[in-house]
């Protein structure tokens, strides 16, 4: 009782002069951060060591990102524990742990949504505010961020015990979306994806039970509310579409198979019919396709390679996107039931994700799916303009009144290290002269490490 009543005498010792020489992360939060931050390495198996081209790119992705953060310094630390978790310290210490990365895989996109809602944890100031609320001391919580320059052991010791009980806790449903929020704002301003953050939740929300997942994740919001919340966000961060001088070229590249075996036919021969329903027509084999025949498809296209090829499918009255391989299996089933018809498919450039549009008013709605994940983002024009294609340049349109448009994807800078170092690769053994016995010869060759002949 005596540590906390000391500890509360410390934040009503408000000092202005203080708070101006060392803005944003007070001594307080740095010496409870690195106190908390001993426990934890003890708790999680200490420090990994990860493979140095691995430890470079994730060290790469975290400075990007605490660049834009641009609120004080941080530090990365990789704990060596299979468990999926990440966590944040007050004072800019920010933790992942092995398994989170191995979730994450090579994905660069899934791995800066987790150090970015890190940071932004950090920023936002959670920790401190939670040890704080922890404390008994809530009204304090504004001044406590700019005081106790000079904390003692025992507050420290007091406030270090609090903070791991936080962590390990979690923060509150406000604080996570919050995170979440901001986390979108650093991965764009940083040259990452926003979808990166929902597709990383998505994976989480897919784990088998079997899975050890660390007690932050599972106090965390339920991803499908963070995920609904991201994703309603996230068509924000591409740009207005901007008018250009434009004439529509004479091949529409989605529509012709690079590999010039199928053909698109239309399957309505009443020339008055508004209906259309296409199917393939297989010129090697001379005939049409059979897994197309029982299925109402409004419109196909093809990913560049030719090796998927996506069809706008009405079930039921509701539009769906189907995939297939070029033998005619479903790779892939987007059933997201909307009501009005789908039509205008067009793949990016690098076949990832496809615009569509959805004709269910006046205005048609116009889409954005990403390919094996979950992300489907509408994105709000201010024009009511069809597709036209998928550029390098972006995605243009064409409104009612035959003007062009440009909507330029947001631009994504993939990491790379500014010295790579080549991957060590294991030497065999091999013969090298060495002096000998043999005084006929002078010499012997022997194996390295190996005595003499």
């Amino acid at each position: 009782m005596r540590a906390l009543a000391l500890l509360a005498a410390g934040l009503l010792l408000f000092s202005a002069a203080a708070a101006a020489a060392e803005p944003g992360f007070t001594r307080f939060e740095r010496a409870v951060g690195a106190s908390a931050k001993e426990r934890l390495l003890a708790a999680y198996g200490g420090e990994a060591q990860l493979p140095l081209h691995d430890y470079l790119r994730v060290k790469a992705i975290f400075d990007r990102l605490t660049a834009v953060a641009n609120s004080g310094e941080y530090s990365l630390t990789i704990l060596d524990s299979y468990e999926i978790n990440a966590f944040s310290l007050p004072g800019g210490y920010i933790f992942v742990t092995k398994g989170l990365l191995r979730l994450a895989g090579g994905d660069d996109q899934r791995l800066a949504g987790a150090l970015a809602h890190e940071i932004a944890h950090v920023v936002n100031k959670h920790g401190i505010n939670a040890l704080l609320r922890r404390l008994g001391l809530g009204v304090l919580v504004e001044v406590g961020k700019h005081v106790l320059e000079v904390p003692t052991t025992q507050e420290v010791h007091v406030a270090t015990q609090a903070l791991i009980d936080v962590v390990q806790s979690g923060y509150n449903r406000d604080a996570e979306l919050e995170a979440d929020q901001t986390a979108q704002q650093y991965m764009a301003m940083a040259g990452f994806d926003p979808t990166g953050i929902i597709h990383l939740l998505s994976d989480l929300e897919e784990l088998p039970p079997s899975q050890e997942v660390g007690a932050v994740f599972k106090t965390h919001p339920d991803p499908g509310l963070r995920i609904e919340q991201l994703l309603a966000a996230v068509g924000d961060y591409w740009p207005a579409p901007q008018r250009i001088t434009e004439e529509e070229p004479a091949v529409d590249q989605n529509r012709t198979d690079p590999l010039n075996r199928f053909l698109i036919v239309n399957r309505v021969h009443d020339g008055d019919s508004p209906q259309r329903l296409y199917t393939l027509y297989d010129q090697q084999n001379q005939e049409y396709v059979d897994w197309l025949k029982d299925l109402a498809v409004n419109d196909i296209a093809f990913a560049p390679g030719g090796v998927l090829i996506a069809g706008a499918v009405l079930e039921r009255g509701k539009g769906n996107i189907w995939f297939w391989n070029r033998q005619g299996s479903v790779v892939e089933c987007w059933n997201m039931g909307h009501s009005g018809q789908i039509s205008g498919l067009y793949f990016d450039p690098n076949g990832t994700r496809l615009a569509y549009q959805v004709m269910g008013g006046d205005t048609p709605e116009i889409w954005i799916g990403y390919l094996g994940e979950i992300t489907r983002l509408r994105l709000s024009l201010e024009i009511n303009a069809r597709i036209v294609r998928w550029e390098e340049s972006g995605i243009v349109l064409r409104d009612s009144g035959g003007d062009y448009y440009r909507l330029a994807a947001p631009k994504y800078e993939p990491i790379k290290l500014s010295e790579p170092i080549p991957m060590v690769i294991e030497r065999k053994q091999r013969l090298a002269p060495q002096a000998g016995q043999d005084v006929l010869e002078g010499f012997s060759l022997t194996g390295p490490g190996s005595p003499g002949l």
